[in-house]
């Protein structure tokens, strides 16, 4: 293995008196020499780059081929584990506002010391009165398989760097959640919760795909946290990292109570926040469509909300449901989920999408984005939705509903197989039936309210009469 300049350990500083004053690296990030890269990592001999002298173009003594080896050599692979991705530039154009953190950067993308970061660490760790040395232990043990979640050439960390902002990053966190979740916990000179501007920034960067920690790190150490805490000290002593996480984010799923299925055994283990509010919105079973599978020729587009109106569809809404693929046609009534839209809306499921066209997993938030884009393409169309009660909008006007869904939307490949396909294809039968056309004009013009209905009635009476006046009147004339 190539042998690589060590980066010096950080000074750690374990007396009760700063628990975490010394920590930063002294090579850490802001200096940090260009052209440096990391070549492995230091605690289990893992390294990120091959070094074997090995492959077809070895002894090569062309300069190209050369330069080839070495940019095979120094170019880790994607690991299995990886899920936390870098934005595809398609989405990113144009959108840097949605993927870009305001106030703190998280995770290995974004080498960040933001001064919000020291005192809620110091608190953490002085109200626990945890071992920073413990803690920095556990850290590196996760390091290979932390790494792993990343894109690891999308950047460049020492062991040490590495470590230093996994265990910063996290014990931020965690203090930010529990002070969220109790007020008790926030002092009077608090830079995030006394000031609402800054809170509603952090909630931003913290949905955000490529401002990511791995959720197994937040929930070691504060697993870790729970086994060195006297039950009688603290009040969240019996709370669960899933309880806490849900109570943190429960604001923009817009539901209170928490859904078991979002994480169970049935389910695999949750990657990260983003995936952690993915799951709120699947069905409490794996989604399957009938053990069907689907190509991109079946994908079928589905009718406009006024065209569906026009041809007597009854659209209602199941406000106890959070899935969004609990989308059901049947008999004439399309049951869709209530979708509140909100300033929050278009970040979260941009991050959504951009989740899940990187990450090896079924598009359903996709799909569902897919199908409102097709559904919603006017703001006539909006403005059914809300008059239905199907749609709830923050927004301003309706038409900046239509356009939002066609932006979230733009260059997303939703996949197979498509979750919607039935539902489309019943839809549009429906609409393709003459009957139902005929029957929903009819209503909508001659029996939509009581005076036309009285009307209708008398006018088909008069049309009887005058019917059976004229018969009379042909049977009555003599035969000559």
């Amino acid at each position: 293995m190539r042998g690589r300049k060590d980066v010096p350990a950080p000074r750690v500083h374990t007396s009760n008196s700063d628990p975490v004053d010394n920590f930063v690296p002294k090579s850490h990030i802001p200096g940090r020499v260009d052209g440096q890269r990391d070549k492995g990592i230091a605690q289990d001999g893992v390294s990120s780059i091959p070094t074997r002298d090995e492959g077809p173009i070895e002894n090569s003594s062309d300069s190209v081929a050369i330069y080839i080896r070495q940019l095979i050599l120094r170019t880790p692979n994607l690991r299995p584990e990886c899920c936390i991705y870098r934005v595809p530039q398609r989405f990113r154009k144009g959108n840097e506002e949605f993927y870009h953190p305001r106030v703190v950067g998280i995770g290995a993308y974004f080498r960040d010391t933001s001064y919000v970061k020291p005192k809620y660490v110091d608190a953490f760790f002085r109200r626990n009165k945890l071992n920073l040395d413990d803690c920095l232990g556990l850290v590196r043990k996760w390091e290979a398989k932390a790494r792993s979640y990343y894109v690891e050439h999308d950047f460049e960390l020492s062991s040490d760097e590495f470590t230093f902002i996994m265990l910063m990053d996290a014990t931020f966190v965690l203090e930010l959640m529990l002070r969220h979740r109790f007020s008790g916990y926030i002092d009077n000179c608090d830079p995030i919760f006394h000031k609402p501007r800054m809170i509603e920034d952090v909630y931003h960067d913290i949905l955000l795909i490529e401002n990511q920690l791995p959720f197994f790190v937040l929930e070691g150490l504060y697993l870790y946290k729970q086994l060195g805490t006297s039950s009688l000290s603290l009040e969240d002593h019996h709370l669960s990292f899933t309880e806490l996480t849900h109570d943190f984010f429960k604001h923009f799923m817009k539901i209170d109570k928490f859904p078991a299925h979002v994480v169970s055994a049935n389910h695999d283990q949750v990657n990260h926040f983003v995936d952690f509010i993915r799951r709120y919105y699947l069905a409490p079973p794996p989604p399957k469509e009938d053990e069907q599978k689907h190509n991109a020729k079946d994908h079928e587009i589905p009718p406009s909300v006024t065209a569906l109106d026009e041809a007597g569809v009854k659209f209602e809404t199941t406000k106890d449901s959070a899935s969004l693929l609990n989308i059901k046609f049947n008999n004439g009534r399309l049951k869709i989920p209530n979708f509140v839209v909100d300033d929050w809306t278009e970040t979260l499921f941009r991050n959504l999408i951009a989740f899940e066209q990187c990450h090896d997993t079924e598009k359903y938030i996709s799909q569902f984005m897919f199908l409102m884009m097709c559904m919603i393409r006017t703001s006539k169309d909006a403005d059914l939705l809300m008059n239905y009660g199907v749609l709830s909008s923050m927004l301003g006007s309706s038409k900046d509903l239509s356009i939002l869904f066609n932006h979230i939307s733009r260059d997303v490949g939703f996949g197979e197989p498509f979750y919607y396909f039935q539902t489309c294809a019943n839809l549009n039968a429906y609409c393709n039936t003459r009957r139902h056309r005929w029957k929903a004009i009819l209503k909508r013009d001659y029996f939509n309210t009581p005076w036309k209905i009285a009307s209708t009635i008398a006018a088909i009476i008069l049309l009887v009469l005058t019917f059976t006046q004229t018969v009379c009147s042909i049977l009555s004339v003599p035969k000559t």
